[in-house]
């Protein structure tokens, strides 16, 4: 699909936003700049207190649609749920107000969609950029995934009891009944991982597709959220909440492979090594001591004797996930 023309559907890209004047042109630009043009672009203002609206207001495109809140909402997510109501396309994304898009992003997946009309949702690579725009790293697709077919939920949900969460969100786009149908987004169940599990949740709805092409540039920076939740935290990753409780409400829990599980557990233990770290850093002794006995120690070396590559697999994870931190 080169040139996306008249009759092509409609696509909703909304654009949740807070005090974002420093990259929020940016986004704007490479979203107007999209070969596929029948789009409908939704700007929800959290309440800025910079230049982030003023900028909105800049750019003089009729598709461009700005939504302004009365009062602040006390979290990101909830601005991402204000996004449902206003949204009229067939499809549906809610891209990052400090994330830059490829040309082709959306063009890639509305082709991906048509071609497959049994999926719900399309994700794409990327690239992952510093403040400076430079290229600091690039996402990876779990080995077992391929980019070019859909996948079933069970699928996605064994490679992320392996390789974690590895649907980037600033990239995905669904069908805009499904979004309705699972919204809102549960964050006072799941906190900063309740996109997760909206991903899973969706992947268990319909079959979804994670292109492997870097189609955007998602970008770290000190003022992310997602940094100041990771910086010296010593509370058990969102993430985990997540997979325990889709591990609780599948009928076909006893299906999932021994050494996926196995490699979960051996997470929750990098896991908690590294919030017993952060408290020995925080001099919170009392919180390192209670983080040490707490861990089954017997259980993970036994895990670890009967599958080494695992701790590997483990320590390439987290080189990974490093360069996601190399702002702080």
């Amino acid at each position: 699909m080169q040139n996306s023309q008249k009759g092509d559907p409609l696509v909703s890209i909304c654009i949740p936003m807070y005090n974002a004047e420093k990259t929020i042109g940016k986004t704007l630009a490479s979203i107007l700049d999209q070969v596929y043009k029948n789009v409908e672009i939704i700007v929800v203002d959290n309440c800025s207190s910079d230049n982030s609206v003023k900028i909105v207001q800049m750019f003089h495109d009729s598709r461009i649609r700005l939504i302004q809140n009365e009062t602040h909402l006390s979290c990101a997510e909830n601005n991402w749920n204000r996004c449902f109501t206003h949204a009229k396309g067939e499809f549906m994304a809610i891209f990052h107000a400090d994330d830059i898009y490829l040309p082709d992003i959306v063009s890639r997946q509305v082709e991906t969609f048509l071609i497959n009309p049994s999926i719900g949702g399309v994700f794409t690579q990327g690239n992952i950029i510093n403040e400076d725009d430079a290229i600091i790293g690039e996402f990876q697709l779990p080995p077992k995934i391929n980019g070019a077919e859909p996948c079933s939920y069970p699928e996605i949900f064994n490679c992320a009891l392996e390789y974690a969460d590895f649907l980037p969100t600033p990239s995905a786009m669904l069908r805009r009944d499904i979004y309705q149908k699972l919204s809102p987004f549960r964050y006072d169940q799941f906190r900063s991982a309740s996109d997760f599990d909206l991903w899973l949740r969706a992947a268990a709805a319909a079959p979804v597709v994670i292109l492997n092409e870097k189609l955007m540039n998602y970008r770290v920076s000190r003022a992310q959220g997602s940094s100041k939740i990771n910086k010296l935290r010593t509370e058990e990753s969102d993430f985990f909440k997540v997979i325990d409780y889709h591990i609780a409400m599948s009928k076909d829990a006893y299906l999932i492979p021994a050494y996926s599980m196995n490699s979960y557990k051996i997470s929750r233990m990098g896991d908690q090594l590294m919030r017993a770290h952060n408290s020995l850093k925080l001099r919170d002794w009392r919180k390192f001591s209670k983080q040490i006995k707490i861990i089954p120690w017997t259980e993970y070396l036994k895990i670890l004797i009967r599958n080494p590559k695992i701790l590997y697999k483990k320590f390439q994870l987290y080189s990974y996930f490093r360069v996601f931190k190399s702002c702080h």
